[in-house]
């Protein structure tokens, strides 16, 4: 059966999925940014995992590269995203394809805390292993 996380917040302000856990993501100039696992492996989704990144204004996503491809979409604020060795600006409603071993980041510009949506295979989600925001562990999500 299908799973409904019902959000809630208004025109403007950051989405809130009050049911999901909010992660850590941190790591190198990652300092502050969350990550939420929207659907994913808890939800019964085999074949993918959508995620929802906030990085706040000034600061950047880790500088990584991965195994499998990514979907991202910009929902909030805007960035200048790492993708290879060229960078590009990107804000609300622009979509981003990074292919499998591309290294990327996504510099956040503010004013505005960056916020995207990001899809990936399912076995490219390694769970929600890290930190919730309150300091407690978790089970992988």
């Amino acid at each position: 059966m299908g799973v409904i996380h019902r959000a809630r917040g208004g025109s403007g302000s950051a989405p809130d999925w009050p049911a999901i856990p909010v992660r850590v993501y941190e790591g190198q100039q990652a300092h502050g940014a969350t990550k939420r696992v929207l659907i994913g492996q808890r939800d019964g989704a085999e074949n993918f995992a959508m995620r929802y990144f906030e990085v706040p204004a000034g600061q950047s996503s880790v500088h990584e590269s991965h195994a499998h491809d990514h979907g991202v979409i910009i929902t909030r604020g805007s960035a200048r995203v790492l993708l290879g060795d060229e960078t590009h600006t990107v804000s609300v409603g622009d979509v981003v394809y990074i292919p499998p071993d591309e290294v990327h980041r996504f510099d956040s510009l503010g004013p505005d805390p960056l916020g995207f949506l990001c899809v990936v295979p399912g076995w490219g989600e390694r769970g929600g292993r890290s930190a919730l925001v309150d300091g407690t562990g978790g089970e992988a999500s």
